[in-house]
């Protein structure tokens, strides 16, 4: 987690680790802020990778969510149970390390190497080879995005 002026986290940058006998995943160091960081992990809707989100971060949707008045009481409700009961909450160990529920890994090919790829407020674990294919698939997206805002 690098921290910036106003302490928010941004995790940054790729990096491959492999899951150990009991399915756990190191987070780089620069990403941990003290030695027990909690976070939530869910299947992104996807299915292709596990979408790692800070506590801060798991509960603003929640109030992004109450702030949409597009959005019906039911549908708010409907979604809310189905969001927050496919969550897992872990927290790291003094060496940093998470364990990966064994359902979630499964459903998204967790298995040996995972590649944890940074997203700003979020970070991502993915199975090598998908990670792999969808940079491939989506250049063309960053590259048009790129232009669009002069980097």
């Amino acid at each position: 987690m690098t921290p910036t002026q106003n302490s928010t986290p941004i995790f940054s940058g790729e990096f491959c680790h492999s899951l150990d006998p009991k399915n756990r995943v190191t987070i780089p160091s620069r990403w941990r802020a003290t030695e027990a960081d909690e976070f939530f992990l869910m299947a992104d809707r996807s299915g292709q990778f596990l979408k790692v989100m800070p506590p801060e971060h798991f509960r603003a949707v929640a109030e992004k969510l109450k702030a949409d008045p597009t959005i019906t009481p039911k549908d708010r409700t409907v979604f809310l149970r189905l969001f927050y009961s496919g969550a897992q909450q872990v927290v790291s160990d003094k060496q940093g390390r998470v364990i990966v529920p064994e359902e979630l890994g499964k459903a998204v090919g967790l298995k040996g190497e995972v590649v944890l790829v940074g997203a700003l407020e979020t970070f991502e674990l993915w199975n090598p080879a998908a990670w792999t294919a969808t940079k491939q698939t989506e250049e063309s997206t960053f590259e048009r995005v790129a232009d669009l805002i002069g980097l």
